[in-house]
Parts: C-alpha cells; sequence; structure tokens
C-alpha cells in the first residue's frame, strides 16, 4: 500500500506542479504593471535609444533561445554590421494586447493546431522535429518574448509554409528538399515567423480578420485535400487564397513585403544569410515558370504568398544591401542541413537504395541515413559495416555527427530487439544534452521496451510541461504505463497504471482534433478509478479523480469552441 500511495502522490504532484496559486498570479499582475509603466517610459525616450535597438534586441533573443541552440550557434553574429538601417528590428508588437485578445489568441491556435494534425500526414521524427524547432525558435527569439505555440512537420512533397495567429508555424517536408541550404529554408520560416510578429492576420478591420478565418479554413481543407490528391489541394487553397484576400490584395501585397523585409532582418539577427531569401525565391520561381509548362498547379507557397516579379526583385535588392559572407561563413551551416535532407528523405520514404548508396560516395549525411535504411531491412551487417565507418572518423568529424550519430546506432539495435543496448547508446548522449527532446524520446522508447517503464516516465513527464501538444510525449506516456500495467507488482498498482494510460491517451486524442475519442477515454479512466479500493479511494483517488474532470472539462471547451 506504501508503493501504491508513493506512486499516487508522484502522479497528482506532477499534475499539478504547474497549476497557479495566488501568489503567483498576483506576482504576475504586478510584473504586468511595471512592464506597461516601463514601455510607456520608453517611448518618452526612444530617440536616444534608437542606436541601441540590436543590442536591445539581441538581448532578448539570448533569453528567449534554447540551451540546445546555444551549443549548437555560440558564434553566431560576429559578422554582422549593425550600421545599416536595415538591420534594425522592428519594433515588439502585440505587447499590447488585452488579456481577452492573447486568451482568444491562444484559443485560436490551439484550435488550428488539433484541426491540422488531424488532417494531414505529419513527420513525426523527433530528430528532424527538434533540428527545425530549434531554428525556428532561434528565429523567433529575434522579434517576439512568446515562444511558437507549436512547429508542425506536414509529410508532403509540395513546396509550402504556413503561419497561423497564437503562433502555429508549418511547413512541408517538401520545403526542406527543395532547400539547397540551411539559410535557405531558414528564410522560408523567417518570413512566417515576421508574419504572425507583424500580426498580419489579426491587424486591421472586422472584415480583413474574418478574411484571416476564411484562410486559415482554407488552409486546413488544402491539408486534407493534399494529402490525397495534390492537385486537390492546390484548387482549395487557390480558391480560398481569392476568396479570403479579393477585397484586400493591396494589404496582402504589402503584407508580402513587409514580411521579406523582416524575415530578411531576422535571418541576420539570428546568423543566417539574407541572400539566401532571393535565392529560394528563384528556385520557387523557376518551378512556378516550369509548372506553367506543363500546365501544373503553382507551388503551394506561391499561391499563399504571391511572389510577383516586382517582390522577386525587391528582395534581391534588399539583400544586396547587407554583407556578403565568405565562403566559410556560408557553409557554416551545411554539414546540419546535409544530415537533415538526408533523415527527410529516408523517413519519409522519398529515396531508393540506389540514390542512398550513389550519394553515400560523397555525402556523410547520406551515408548516415543508409545505415538507417539498411536497418529497418534488417540488413544488419551492411548496417553495422558502414556504422564502423562513420565511427572510425576523427573525433572533430565523428562529434559533427552527434547526436543523429548514436540515435541511429540505437535505432539499428532496436531493430534487433536489443534495447539495453540502444539504451546504454542513447544515455551517454543524453548525459551531455539533457535538454533535448529528440534523446528523451528515444531513451523513453528503449527504456519502456526494456521493462523500464518507470524511468521512461521521468524522461517524459517534463516533455509535457514544457509543451502540452506533444502527441508524441503523450503516445510514449500511454505506452510506458500500458507496460507498467503489464508488469505491476499488484492489481492496484496495475489499475492506477491503465487509468493513467487511458488519459495519456486523451491528451494524444485532443490534441488529434478527436474530442470524442478522448471524452471516451477520460470516461473510462473515472470508471477505473471509482472501482479502486476503499484504501485507495481514502489516500489520493479524489485528487485523481478531480484531475480526471478537470481533463473532460478542458476536452468540451475545446470541442465547443469555434473561432
Amino acid at each position: 500500500m506504501n508503493y501504491l500511495n508513493s506512486l499516487l502522490s508522484n502522479e497528482l504532484i506532477a499534475d499539478q506542479r504547474t497549476a497557479d496559486k495566488p501568489q503567483t498570479r498576483l506576482w504576475r499582475l504586478s510584473w504586468l504593471c511595471k512592464k506597461s509603466i516601463l514601455r510607456y517610459a520608453g517611448l518618452l525616450v526612444l530617440p536616444l535609444l534608437v542606436g541601441h535597438q540590436s543590442y536591445a534586441a539581441s538581448t532578448i533573443a539570448q533569453q528567449s533561445i534554447t540551451p540546445s541552440a546555444l551549443m549548437t550557434g555560440s558564434t553566431y553574429g560576429t559578422w554582422q554590421t549593425e550600421k545599416s538601417d536595415e538591420l534594425q528590428l522592428p519594433s515588439l508588437q502585440g505587447q499590447g494586447l488585452s488579456f481577452a485578445d492573447q486568451y482568444q489568441n491562444k484559443l485560436l491556435g490551439e484550435w488550428s493546431l488539433q484541426n491540422i494534425n488531424g488532417r494531414a500526414k505529419m513527420e513525426h521524427d523527433p530528430w528532424i522535429q527538434e533540428t527545425i524547432k530549434d531554428m525556428t525558435w532561434r528565429l523567433n527569439a529575434q522579434v517576439r518574448q512568446q515562444a511558437p505555440l507549436a512547429v508542425v512537420i506536414i509529410d508532403n512533397p509540395s513546396i509550402n509554409a504556413f503561419a497561423a495567429p497564437g503562433g502555429v508555424i508549418g511547413i512541408n517536408t517538401g520545403t526542406i528538399l527543395a532547400a539547397n541550404s540551411m539559410d535557405e529554408l531558414a528564410s522560408v520560416v523567417a518570413h512566417e515567423v515576421a508574419h504572425i510578429s507583424q500580426r498580419h492576420y489579426e491587424n486591421g478591420a472586422d472584415e480583413r480578420k474574418k478574411a484571416m478565418l476564411m484562410q486559415i479554413g482554407g488552409m486546413l481543407a488544402a491539408i486534407a485535400a493534399s494529402a490525397a490528391d495534390g492537385d486537390a489541394g492546390a484548387a482549395v487553397m487557390m480558391g480560398s487564397q481569392t476568396a479570403a484576400m479579393n477585397s484586400s490584395m493591396a494589404f496582402s501585397r504589402n503584407n508580402e513585403r513587409e514580411a521579406d523585409r523582416v524575415g530578411m532582418q531576422i535571418m541576420t539577427q539570428a546568423g543566417y544569410d539574407p541572400r539566401a531569401m532571393p535565392r529560394f525565391f528563384a528556385t520557387m520561381n523557376q518551378q512556378h515558370q516550369l509548372n506553367q509548362v506543363v500546365n501544373r498547379f503553382l507551388p503551394s507557397f506561391v499561391r499563399s504568398h504571391p511572389l510577383s516579379n516586382e517582390r522577386l526583385s525587391d528582395s534581391q535588392s534588399r539583400a544586396q544591401r547587407y554583407p556578403p559572407l565568405s565562403l566559410t561563413q556560408q557553409q557554416r551551416h551545411q554539414a546540419l542541413f546535409d544530415l537533415l535532407y538526408w533523415r527527410v528523405q529516408t523517413m519519409g520514404q522519398h529515396v531508393s537504395e540506389t540514390a542512398l548508396t550513389t550519394a553515400a560516395k560523397n555525402s556523410v549525411g547520406a551515408k548516415l541515413a543508409l545505415v538507417h535504411w539498411y536497418g529497418e531491412q534488417q540488413r544488419f551487417d551492411e548496417a553495422n559495416k558502414t556504422m564502423q565507418q562513420l565511427q572510425g572518423l576523427p573525433a572533430a568529424e565523428r562529434q559533427i555527427l552527434e547526436p543523429l550519430l548514436s540515435i541511429t546506432h540505437s535505432q539499428v539495435l532496436s531493430e534487433q530487439n536489443n534495447w539495453t543496448k540502444a539504451a546504454d547508446v542513447l544515455a551517454e548522449q543524453q548525459r551531455l544534452y539533457p535538454e533535448r527532446r529528440d534523446l528523451r524520446l528515444y531513451l523513453a522508447e528503449a527504456l519502456t521496451n526494456g521493462n523500464q517503464p518507470t524511468q521512461a516516465q521521468a524522461l517524459l513527464k517534463p516533455l509535457t510541461k514544457q509543451q502540452p501538444s506533444d502527441r508524441y510525449a503523450w503516445q510514449s506516456l500511454q505506452l510506458a504505463n500500458e507496460k507498467l500495467a503489464k508488469t505491476a507488482p499488484s492489481p492496484q498498482v496495475a489499475r492506477i497504471a491503465t487509468i493513467n494510460a487511458l488519459r495519456y491517451r486523451s491528451y494524444d486524442q485532443l490534441w488529434n482534433g478527436r474530442y470524442e475519442s478522448a471524452l471516451i477515454s477520460l470516461t473510462q479512466a473515472k470508471r477505473l478509478v471509482d472501482q479502486l479500493d476503499a484504501g485507495a479511494q481514502s489516500s489520493s483517488a479524489r485528487p485523481l479523480l478531480a484531475n480526471i474532470e478537470q481533463e473532460i472539462k478542458n476536452v468540451k471547451t475545446a470541442k465547443d469552441f469555434k473561432p
């Protein structure tokens, strides 16, 4: 019974850890009041501070950037020229929003995310997500104090990216594969971050807000349609964009020009090459012309972000005002992009063995992807032989491949059901990079399958606190508790693990937009709580029941929300 009570208490403490206390709310209110006074005072002395805009923005970035981003980019910004007007960051808009507006934005962002998750095929690989997220967070930190609500990667070959109010940023795998460098990929994300920071989806009259909702609805419909038929998705997107923006095309064009301008500033401050933006525009324009010749639909990004010759010329002219980079600076992200490009190719099953083996002769990223491909095909001798070649590289070259080298090694071991060895390989990297989400998820999977579900839960729970919409973490927690239910020392412990598995399943279903399924899971969990014996009821089951009832209320709120 002591073991049972301890398990329940730990669960409840973890669930209630982030609950606002009266003192916390009072402190926040006091802080916001002081912040408003300082902002007003700042307006009075603004002329004295204009010359220090870049320094202030970089200070905000240092406060917001993730530890992993610092590890991978400690020398960013050393080549920047701060005298140019082009490098001055825009003002931090959105800080004057009322609490009601902020809450509505939050609900709208969550609604958008739940609908996107439910309608699109996602790329869930944790390493790919971590790489794109770190880049997005670094760019976002230059102009926004709030972190993005979520970054979603859609497994779709078309070139497309989007942003929604509330801070949801999406990018297709086709955009990653169409880019030639990390800087070009950053230019697309920076453009979307600029849309959010400048509140392009929210500013203006009620008519424009209605147009924004039409645009989001069209975007969701296009995502659903393109999952089955790319041309159908294109037609839906084109129709929604025309309907939404027909009455305010000048407003839309101005937004695009501003997003390009601000996006270049964001890229520069984050350490990326702003000249990459017109280069990627040129790639899209070339595909646009090719599609016109063969009577195909435009790339999605061109449809949702009109790419006129004037805009292309303007971006090229503006990029020339930024200082050119040396060859070394241009290649500083290339090793990471090489790994990302080939990881996306293999995880999405977009590449053949012939293409991988050919590319592996000159690309370390392709060779590492080939190891993963061999593992999935159960060709372990070839996988091990190629892995030994990579592990035999000089220490400096091998370190560039981490932690993906260890992740790939562990996945080959996992394919052979050698979960203990896989966990050992991952644990070494996780000790070096404890903040990395991807290592926690891979290690938790190995621990769960290696009959250590309690240790897996300890790794996973902080992820759901940091990012409540993290479906991969919720799914992993569900699996860990299902394993615990099967290996529990008593029926009571097994029942509690089953209850928690149902709760965690409901969170995954909630963020997938499956509200009815989430309610069914929570109802089942509630029934099991009622069946616990009197001893458990008197200790911790009542607070657990209260948590479930609150979770039911949250799902119903999400279900009833209509933008």
